[in-house]
């Protein structure tokens, strides 16, 4: 942290070395080292990346703002040091992102409110279980609605001691975020209910097209159907994605480990996250979620 240091002492106020140093460390806190090649490899992409995690954390734009004046004033100084040859903090695309309204669809659950949408979810014999299923994955692995979508029963797997799974398989090569035991327990269930060893993970169980693989559409509208059931309101993918990384946020997770989980932009990569799996795998998010 000695760059950090060597930053903080160019400013003259000790009430804005303390708040820059809170603000720096949350962008910087999976890195061991502020180093002068940590900081050349950071982009604006990086820090849009940071922004949204914070926008999806619904942190207020105040936060958001002061969040970002650290980091511009470090990437000012960084340049004057050269250490780095422009500001990534002062482009354009990089500005605060205010949180989601509490009646918007974007808003996240509450603890209560995820196990009353879970209990309305599996009140069906038939279904219960793996619309439980879908809800428990997307939270827990901060899925997308293109991600639960294409959840196979091949991408969910042991690595060392954790289990993961695995999402965004393609161009950008094999990508993962680590689930708990309890919610694997949930689709190994699934699996011996469907009698699935391969292929679609979410399947049909209407008279129509039972065994069909679940488009986007139909697990939107399981989702859906099961908020209003309990009262919670339209509830989506997207706000179960959001809801799994308040609550991580909420149990003590770092912003830089909901980032990373999040598996927002190539943060991670650039902080060092990615490239240490057992880091990854031991220092997840997800040990903050506690729904069950």
């Amino acid at each position: 942290m000695k760059l950090l240091d060597s930053f903080l002492r160019s400013l003259s106020s000790s009430q804005t070395r303390r708040a820059y140093r809170t603000d720096l460390q949350a962008f910087f806190s999976q890195a061991e080292d502020i180093t002068a090649d940590l900081v050349q490899a950071i982009t604006h992409e990086d820090i849009r990346a940071f922004v949204e995690t914070m926008h999806d954390l619904d942190l207020a734009a105040g936060t958001q703002r002061r969040r970002l004046a650290a980091l511009r004033s470090f990437f000012d100084w960084a340049m004057t040091e050269r250490i780095h040859d422009r500001n990534p903090a002062r482009h354009p695309d990089v500005k605060p992102m205010p949180p989601a309204d509490a009646s918007s669809s974007v808003r996240s659950l509450t603890k209560l409110e995820v196990r009353d949408t879970l209990e309305a979810a599996g009140a069906s014999d038939e279904t219960g279980l793996r619309d439980q299923a879908i809800i428990l994955t997307t939270i827990h692995a901060a899925l997308r609605r293109s991600e639960i979508a294409a959840v196979a029963v091949e991408d969910v797997r042991p690595l060392g001691r954790y289990w993961i799974l695995e999402v965004n398989q393609g161009d950008t090569g094999e990508e993962y975020v680590r689930i708990p035991d309890q919610v694997v327990d949930v689709i190994d269930n699934v699996q011996d209910q469907f009698g699935l060893t391969a292929g679609p993970l979410w399947r049909s169980m209407s008279n129509r097209n039972r065994g069909a693989p679940l488009s986007a559409d139909a697990i939107y509208t399981i989702v859906r159907r099961a908020g209003i059931a309990a009262g919670v309101g339209s509830v989506t993918i997207d706000m179960l994605r959001r809801t799994g990384l308040r609550l991580a946020a909420d149990g003590g997770a770092s912003l830089s480990q909901i980032q990373a989980h999040g598996r927002y932009g190539d943060s991670s990569s650039v902080l060092g996250i990615a490239e240490d799996h057992s880091n990854q795998l031991s220092d997840s998010a997800v040990d903050y979620i506690d729904i069950f």
